[in-house]
């Protein structure tokens, strides 16, 4: 397993196998008229869900129909394609439903159609024409599965947010991504000795203490730039901007690329820029509910390292992070050990940890030594260490990420519809 695949997984998950179907504006649905009631009342159903529904057209029992939603006085009004006097059009007839929106009947269109389709993604007609201005006229499932986050997620549907979560596919970690902008500054004698002596910082300077990891990670999670726009916002106008530009990564590789430096640098510098983007995307939050995905490089007993981390969790009611309930996964590949993943799972600062890793036997009884001073720590902090369990990491062990649970914004309840 390589670390950097994790992020992948995000993507390649049945985004809405089992979401509550939530009704947008202009949003296509397929459903199929299950019953009829007195009143010209009906039952559609759309997916696995039924619903209550208003006829103002004559349909037919047991037949489906392509519908479009229109939110009228905060109700969802939904309005038959095709015409009282035609056939409807079929589930998997594409060609039918783009010549009803209009839309070119292209293999990459039809491509894209089906596939938001078969995932119950909200889609309208202006999405699909804002991602066809900039989707590659070869379109692959790495490709169209991005796109589906992107709908899920309510992004904005241009080419720049496309680049960023394509970015995360990457099999680059942030560590050789600095490095290799560190050489091509110095061999185009591209001279920037803040950026110079920050990116050398980030490779050198920030060693894993465990007498300080949450003050280690603050540091470099604040040197990468994660929080930079949200920086900007706090930042009074009697700050100085240049100072607090030289503190974060991701603002000197935006001036960097408005300079004349040589391409490569360039090159180099976007792509660091698109990766931090993609996660600053991807962590999100929804109400109480937050989650932070996120990817660092760092000292780890004088190996460097990158790990990737996921945190979900709530927000209390002063908008502060819950510590009592909450999980935090790190990823990471070590020289001797390989892939290894640490889950911590706290639920009223009760904590379980596992450690999994292929040399779980061997590494047991190192990890059984230090259980009880662990444990002890943890009592200092308020926190009690219930068990640390070691065992192998495979494809079925590996821990799942849950963005749309994370994600997910309440479902639409309880609302007569009307056809």
């Amino acid at each position: 397993m390589n670390i950097n695949h994790i992020v992948q997984n995000l993507f390649q998950e049945n985004l809405l196998s089992s979401k509550p179907l939530e009704l947008r504006d202009g949003q296509l649905v397929y459903g199929k008229l299950s019953k009829l009631f007195p009143q010209q009342m009906a039952e559609v159903q759309i997916g696995s869900q039924k619903m209550l529904a208003n006829l103002t057209i004559p349909l037919t029992v047991d037949q489906s129909y392509w519908f479009q939603v229109s939110i009228t006085n905060d109700k969802p009004v939904l309005k038959v394609l095709t015409q009282a006097n035609e056939a409807p059009t079929e589930k998997g007839n594409m060609t039918g439903l783009l010549h009803q929106l209009n839309l070119p009947n292209s293999k990459e269109n039809r491509m894209l159609l089906q596939y938001i389709l078969s995932n119950n993604l909200p889609i309208t007609k202006e999405a699909i024409g804002n991602v066809r201005e900039w989707l590659p006229s070869f379109i692959g499932k790495q490709d169209l599965s991005i796109i589906g986050q992107m709908l899920e997620r309510e992004l904005p549907l241009t080419k720049e947010v496309f680049s960023s979560l394509t970015s995360l596919q990457s099999d680059k970690g942030f560590s050789v991504m600095i490095e290799e902008l560190q050489h091509q500054l110095s061999a185009h004698k591209v001279k920037e000795p803040i950026l110079t002596n920050l990116l050398s910082s980030l490779t050198e300077g920030e060693n894993f203490s465990k007498d300080s990891m949450v003050d280690t990670i603050k540091t470099i999670i604040h040197k990468m730039g994660y929080s930079y726009e949200a920086g900007l916002l706090k930042r009074t106008p009697m700050e100085d901007e240049q100072a607090f530009h030289q503190e974060m990564l991701k603002p000197m590789l935006l001036e960097l690329m408005e300079k004349d430096v040589p391409i490569a640098v360039k090159e180099t510098a976007g792509q660091l820029i698109d990766k931090m983007t993609g996660y600053q995307l991807m962590s999100q939050q929804t109400g109480p509910i937050m989650q932070l995905v996120t990817e660092i490089p760092l000292r780890f007993f004088n190996q460097q390292v990158d790990v990737t981390m996921q945190y979900n969790g709530r927000k209390t009611e002063d908008g502060k992070v819950d510590s009592n309930y909450c999980r935090i996964l790190f990823y990471l590949e070590l020289a001797h050990m390989k892939d290894t993943v640490i889950d911590l799972n706290i639920q009223n600062r009760i904590m379980n940890m596992s450690i999994l890793n292929d040399q779980a036997t061997e590494i047991m009884p190192i990890i059984k030594q230090k259980e009880e001073s662990l444990k002890e720590r943890l009592r200092e902090l308020d926190y009690k260490l219930m068990a640390v369990h070691v065992r192998p990491l495979t494809k079925e062990d590996r821990p799942m990420w849950s963005p749309q649970q994370a994600m997910r914004v309440n479902g639409y309840k309880g609302v007569d519809l009307k056809i």
